[in-house]
């Protein structure tokens, strides 16, 4: 018989934000002789490693709450989902991506779930709480505004830029 880990959400999501910061950090490498597509996607992984460190703080901030409540889309399953999803980017071959296979899959992770659940994550430990870690690392929605400015700057694929104008 096997008995599953409890389920922290805070440091599961905290490993999800670094797996996507592993990505961003294989672009910057994949591009290191273009200089500012390299230095974007270094500061991307930076700020997404900042993310992590935030629910980690969170997570010690609240250590000692007790009446801790959890919203029901942040569960064991959504995160296992979105490691795995995230997984198979950091699983295949990343020398044969091109720039705007990058901007890509930047696109479909910061369109997907992983800010929201992010954000009631540091809910957990009140509003208060919330605002002070959220100003400590880049929010969000900064994050998508620098990568649309990037997108208009690196890519030429008009369906790609259209996307990245729903961000």
């Amino acid at each position: 018989m096997s008995t599953q880990e409890p389920f922290d959400p805070l440091i599961r999501f905290a490993e999800i934000e670094r797996l996507v910061s592993k990505i961003y950090f294989r672009f910057s490498h994949l591009f290191f002789p273009k200089p500012k597509l390299r230095d974007f996607w270094w500061e991307m992984a930076k700020e997404e490693e900042q993310h992590a460190c935030i629910l980690n703080a969170c997570r010690a901030v609240i250590e000692n709450y007790e009446d801790e409540k959890l919203d029901p889309s942040v569960s064991r399953h959504k995160a296992d989902e979105l490691k795995q999803w995230l997984l198979t980017y950091l699983n295949r071959g990343m020398a044969s991506i091109g720039v705007e296979e990058a901007f890509r899959i930047a696109l479909e992770i910061e369109s997907s779930e992983i800010d929201v659940i992010y954000g009631r994550l540091l809910q957990l430990g009140g509003p208060k709480i919330a605002k002070t870690l959220e100003n400590l690392g880049v929010p969000a929605s900064v994050q998508r505004q620098k990568l649309k400015f990037a997108m208009r700057q690196f890519c030429s694929d008009p369906e790609l830029l259209q996307a990245a104008e729903g961000l």
